[in-house]
């Protein structure tokens, strides 16, 4: 027998040894089944509150709030859509009732409940708290079919591979060490929308950014409750029932994976959907603006409408215009036999033609509007009350007057001289008698 003398003068010999070893292995497997518990409490406690939530209640503690039963049939109730019978007392014998009333109706449902009896829920029993509240997570969220339930774990990792099968970097093979670095998290989100996830400049070694990234997009972009905390894979080993909580989220909302070609299709749809509203607005925002009162508008108002009318023109039309044919081919794409089966669009090619129409009309209108103000705010300047005007700013109205092309001074003075002349003539004519007679 091997004998050992520790500095403090105790003596180990090799049986002593083999006992230490074997308490220090029972203590870390219980220090990581107390973690993966604290984790599952967690994350359980989340899961029911997104589906509580939704009649105005919540639970904070897992293990004593489902204990009167009341709330457990609030679940079932919201999962499954069917009324169960409930207690409304607070003694024991009601709580029991309450819970053995769930019990009932998930057996009903032929689904397997393995050692757990009322009074185990109704006395806060941890870990067959946790079962339960598993089996219910496995079957109505993950399998969606009692039937299935064995198949459930192998239909959820099968979704998950295809989901991330040619992402760089992520090879998914359980739901532990996979998703650990949050690659396979972020790789799911930009498979279904690549517009929110940019993958390319995610780092692997980068693992708290990832998993970061991946919950706060699932939760604001696709309205993913963040079931999951970063600090939850941060420990040796990770808890797979929480993880596979969470997916279950993802495979609900995108529950078949698509291939590369559609996908392809699908961002091409996205692109002429986007496109055509954002024409649709502009036309609907531009004929509103044309069709704004003109007449009699204040002179520097009127200068820079016809500016912004100039722009319009100008520089924002061609833009719009090379914008709707590029839709026009693109919606001859769609109709095509190839096409139209897998791309839809909300805003149709007719729509945008009845408005782009419109639209012409209102600016053709307006221009002669535009042009017809402008001919009477310089007829205004050249009357004979030209200096009485408040906005003339001519210091010789007489002298620039007769350059304007709606003047009529230039008559005038015709006119006058014509009427000289006449004058002249007359006075000569009458000159010339008056010697006739004279002579006479």
């Amino acid at each position: 027998m091997d004998i050992m003398e520790m500095d403090n003068g105790y003596i180990l010999d090799s049986s002593n040894l083999l006992d230490l070893e074997r308490v220090y292995e029972k203590d870390k497997i219980k220090q990581l089944q107390d973690d993966r518990s604290a984790i599952q409490k967690k994350t359980f406690t989340k899961w029911i509150n997104t589906y509580l939530i939704k009649v105005g209640q919540t639970i904070e503690d897992l293990y004593m709030d489902l204990q009167d039963g009341n709330k457990l049939i609030t679940l079932l109730e919201i999962l499954t859509g069917d009324r169960l019978p409930r207690e409304r007392g607070k003694m024991r014998f009601h709580k029991l009732q309450n819970v053995e009333n769930c019990l009932a109706f998930l057996k009903r449902k032929n689904i397997k409940l393995v050692n757990i009896r009322n009074d185990d829920i109704v006395d806060g029993n941890p870990k067959l708290i946790l079962g339960l509240i598993w089996t219910i997570i496995l079957n109505f969220e993950i399998s969606h079919d009692p039937e299935s339930q064995a198949s459930a774990k192998a239909n959820l990792i099968d979704w998950a591979k295809r989901a991330c099968r040619g992402y760089k970097g992520v090879e998914v093979r359980n739901f532990t060490t996979s998703f650990k670095n949050g690659m396979a998290f972020n790789a799911i989100i930009h498979r279904f929308r690549p517009d929110i996830i940019d993958y390319e400049k995610l780092i692997p070694e980068n693992a708290e950014e990832n998993l970061e990234n991946a919950f706060s997009v699932a939760e604001e972009e696709l309205g993913i409750p963040r079931l999951l905390d970063v600090e939850d894979f941060l420990i040796d080993e990770l808890d797979e029932k929480s993880i596979m909580t969470y997916l279950s989220a993802f495979n609900r909302m995108y529950s078949k994976v698509p291939t590369e070609e559609e996908l392809a299709i699908k961002m091409y749809s996205d692109r002429i959907n986007s496109d055509a509203k954002k024409l649709l607005t502009w036309l609907k925002t531009n004929i509103d603006r044309l069709e704004k009162r003109i007449y009699k508008m204040e002179p520097e108002l009127f200068e820079k409408y016809k500016e912004d009318l100039q722009h319009l023109k100008e520089e924002e039309l061609p833009n719009k215009l090379e914008l709707k044919e590029f839709l026009a081919d693109c919606y001859k794409n769609i109709e095509s036999a190839e096409a139209e089966d897998s791309l839809t669009t909300d805003v149709t090619m007719d729509k945008l033609n009845h408005y782009w129409d419109a639209f012409e009309r209102c600016l053709a209108d307006k221009e002669a509007c535009v042009q017809n103000e402008s001919d009477r705010a310089s007829r205004k300047y050249c009357d004979r009350k030209c200096c009485n005007r408040k906005y003339c700013n001519r210091k010789s109205c007489n002298r620039k007057c007769c350059n304007k092309k709606y003047c009529n001074r230039k008559v005038l003075q015709q006119k006058v001289l014509l009427l000289i002349v006449v004058v002249i003539d007359h006075i000569s004519d009458k000159h010339q008698l008056c010697k006739i007679s004279a002579q006479n």
